[in-house]
């Protein structure tokens, strides 16, 4: 039987995982708008984004909701005792994000030679969801 430190160390894999693989994306939110553009180029985009003030709103927005999922989870990394109920949305919500980002590969036909980045994300997903449901089911399933 494997002990109450494991299933507490893979917990806070899974949550260390998240806070890394979402807080990375900080370094759109703060990048100069070609610098970011020539980012996401590197990453797979099919095409080199002119300027569009419009465009750098929304990646501003989007990189900081996502880069604030990576503070949120690392500040459960360091106490989860403190957040249990934030700890039980996260496994639900890699799984769900994991799945979106399946389905909308496999209906937009991306492949991995045009599109560099699309399995890694939805690994990490997965793998996320699964170290952080993992404990959880396993405790839920201990409680009378």
């Amino acid at each position: 039987m494997l002990s109450e430190r494991f299933w507490s160390n893979i917990l806070r894999l899974g949550l260390l995982l998240s806070a890394c693989g979402w807080g990375i994306s900080f370094f759109f939110t703060f990048a100069p708008w070609q610098m970011a553009a020539d980012q996401l180029w590197e990453m797979g985009s099919a095409e080199r984004m002119p300027y569009d003030p419009q465009l750098d709103y929304w990646l501003r927005m989007a990189s900081s909701a996502f880069g604030c999922i990576g503070i949120a989870s690392a500040l459960a990394c360091v106490s989860p005792a403190k957040f249990p109920g934030m700890i039980r949305l996260l496994g639900p919500f890699h799984l769900i994000v994991g799945t979106t980002l399946a389905v909308s590969a496999h209906l937009n036909h991306l492949d991995p030679v045009h599109h560099l980045t699309y399995r890694a994300d939805i690994t990490f997903c997965f793998a996320t969801a699964f170290l952080i449901l993992a404990p959880l089911v396993r405790e839920a399933r201990r409680k009378p």
